[in-house]
């Protein structure tokens, strides 16, 4: 399956859960009219913390850009990201911190492992981060390493 197939039938799914369900949702940027199914409310999202109580979140890309100074989202370029690190080993990672062996880490990967700030998470070089792995671990302080 191709790119742009893949994200057709994400889009899908994302509408058929919308049309079935109203709800509450906050949007950043210009979303077009049609986009949230008639039953959906919402209301106009200018930071992280206007979040709270939305059952959906609607960004553009547009509005990526601008939270994260410009950079094209990686599901879009059908790039991977690299991750920190030079293959050097890490003495503080331990065993608990070890996700080398998994193709892709996502953010509920790092979560679980319940570190704090300047803890490192070993990754193989050849693994997908994803996008918000990338973003909980660098707001947490925690750096990924190959």
């Amino acid at each position: 399956m191709d790119t742009e197939q893949l994200v057709e039938k994400v889009t899908k799914a994302i509408m058929d859960r919308l049309n079935g369900a109203p709800g509450q949702a906050v949007v950043f940027g210009d979303v077009p009219p049609g986009v949230l199914a008639p039953g959906v409310s919402c209301r106009a999202g200018h930071g992280a913390g206007d979040t709270e109580g939305a059952d959906y979140i609607v960004l553009t890309q547009a509005a990526f850009r601008a939270f994260h100074g410009g950079a094209i989202p990686a599901g879009l370029t059908g790039a991977v990201a690299p991750v920190a690190g030079g293959g050097e080993p890490c003495a503080s990672c331990g065993a608990e911190n070890d996700l080398t062996g998994k193709k892709v880490i996502g953010e509920r990967d790092i979560r679980t492992l319940g570190l704090t700030k300047g803890a490192r998470v070993r990754v193989d070089k050849c693994a997908i981060v994803t996008a918000l792995a990338r973003d909980y671990a660098q707001s947490q302080g925690i750096d990924i390493v190959c």
